[in-house]
């Protein structure tokens, strides 16, 4: 390459060099700018923040003085009689609220356990020589702890002696059961665990494996299926006595039951219905079960030679009730159903203003409670009396303006929620002339959550007659748990007590050991 030829290329070099450096240049020049741009932004910002917290500041203390003002009776300014009261939603007295704390520990709450078993244990000093030592006091330090469950082998030996040529014996418990070994605590035990806390036998069993007691499923199902001979009475004992109260709720709902023909899905299963009745006043469960049949048939098979109040959906068969087809027995709608329908539209304005009016019904009604602050069943009558008829008839001129309104498409769900309230509005009324009628079924329905898990948790029933012995064990469960009574307890005894009845046993002696009269202390001459 001629010198000529090589100066030029350096040059072209040199020249683009320096436009590449001019235009880092102007980079950075632009980039320092936006720099102290963000600085400048951060430094407002900071300021904000720090203003922001003395004004924070001097509210909590101008709140700290107003709040100090209150407490001074003297300073408080009383409402005058000239402002405006909201009659729609005012402040209901607060509810003392539950203090757990048994006792002072550093403030903290903690509860005693006095119902725990106690074991006292001394510790001493270890490597210390106590010849010569003081006693002062103890310092108590307390520790839960848990042992696995014990299942206990009875050996009951039985002592036989020759008096005067014959033979005299001792006497061993009888055995719920014949042929089995298991007393009623077993069972009671099962039965607790599984229509209680929903718990599928299967895994019952494999608890029972974990804890160091080997039993097959099949033993657990047996033990609770044939129990349910000594309680087939006393279940119908229970019908009797619920239908003996004045006032009582009704309900149904389903449980997969396994059976011998296919369904429609070529599955041998299909939904098997359990019916409930409850007693208000004696706090007593019955549940039903009929071949898993919802016909009209099964529920006068209940219901038959029952007179007084009966509180339900509007399910046909019920509504029979309240047009007069079985004499003697009152109805009464659920509120929660009708309202429960409007909670769905709330977002119509319309649909929002008549939940609002429900809403306040109840607002009212929780205003008195039977045994709170002396309130009696007649002192809540004559509050109902007073404040539910207004309220009623806004909701019943709401539901006409609904019903006539012709750009309200009749198809719409608005409009279904409104024929259904109109369509039970005969009895409505009927909910506030008793003053211990509850507003709704929410009593009944909670109750049959228990039939929930267990639908949840155990698939299906094996077969009709499972769904019978599902029946019985939870009215039991019910009414326990209705008059607070133990499960397991109030079974065990059952079954051990009840085994060695005559089939010719008088009602009233099984009427006796129904939960709400109930006393596991009894002595029985049998």
């Amino acid at each position: 390459m001629k010198d000529k030829e090589l100066i030029k290329l350096l040059q072209s070099q040199l020249k683009m060099s320096q436009d590449t450096n001019k235009d880092l240049c102007t980079a950075m020049s632009v980039l320092n700018a936006t720099i102290e741009e963000l600085k400048e932004t951060i430094r407002s910002l900071e300021q904000a923040l720090k203003d922001k917290g003395i004004e924070t500041a001097m509210t909590r203390k101008a709140l700290k003085n107003v709040a100090a003002l209150m407490e001074k009776h003297n300073e408080r300014q009383q409402p005058s009689q000239s402002d405006p009261v909201d009659e729609e939603f005012t402040p209901k007295k607060e509810k003392p609220k539950y203090d757990p704390k048994a006792r002072g520990n550093n403030g903290a709450k903690r509860l005693e356990h006095m119902e725990c078993e106690e074991r006292v244990i001394i510790e001493e000093p270890e490597d210390v020589d106590l010849t010569d030592a003081r006693f002062l006091k103890y310092q108590q330090s307390v520790r839960y702890r848990v042992e696995p469950m014990k299942i206990i082998k009875e050996i009951h030996k039985v002592a036989l002696y020759s008096k005067d040529g014959t033979i005299v014996r001792g006497k061993a418990p009888l055995a719920p059961l014949q042929n089995s070994n298991f007393d009623g605590s077993f069972i009671a035990f099962c039965a607790q665990m599984h229509y209680q806390y929903s718990m599928p036998i299967n895994r019952l069993a494999s608890w029972f494996s974990d804890n160091g007691f080997r039993i097959g499923r099949g033993t657990i199902g047996g033990l609770l299926s044939k129990a349910t001979a000594v309680f087939s009475r006393l279940h119908e004992c229970l019908r009797l006595a619920v239908l003996e109260d004045p006032y009582i709720s009704g309900d149904e709902t389903f449980h997969k039951v396994r059976i011998a023909y296919k369904n429609d899905k070529g599955l041998k299963i299909k939904k098997g219905y359990i019916w409930d009745l409850i007693a208000h006043h004696l706090n007593l469960a019955y549940f039903f079960y009929s071949e898993g049949s919802r016909s009209e048939n099964v529920f006068e098979e209940i219901i038959t030679g029952y007179s007084g109040t009966f509180q339900s959906d509007a399910m046909p068969v019920y509504r029979k009730l309240g047009e007069g087809k079985y004499d003697g027995i009152t109805r009464i709608p659920c509120l929660q159903h009708i309202k429960r329908k409007f909670i769905d539209l709330k977002e119509i304005p319309r649909a929002a203003e008549i939940l609002k009016l429900f809403n306040l019904l109840y607002d009212r009604e929780h205003r008195h409670r039977i045994g709170h602050d002396g309130c009696t069943v007649e002192d809540n009558l004559r509050w109902r009396e007073e404040y539910a008829p207004p309220i009623l008839s806004r909701i019943k001129t709401c539901l006409d303006t609904v019903k006539t309104d012709p750009d309200v498409p009749k198809d719409s769900d608005l409009m279904g929620a409104v024929t259904y309230a109109l369509n039970e509005w005969e009895w409505v009324p009927d909910i506030f002339t008793g003053g211990d009628y509850d507003l709704d079924n929410n009593l009944i329905e909670r109750m049959q959550r228990l039939v929930l898990l267990l639908r949840r948790n155990s698939l299906f029933f094996g077969s009709h007659k499972g769904g019978k012995t599902a029946a019985m064990y939870l009215s039991l469960v019910v009414s326990c748990r209705l008059n607070g009574v133990n499960v397991m307890d109030y079974i065990a005894d059952i079954l051990n007590r009840c085994c060695s009845w005559a089939p010719t046993t008088s009602q009233e002696k099984y009427r006796d050991l129904l939960p709400d009269r109930w006393k596991p202390d009894r002595i029985d001459n049998v």
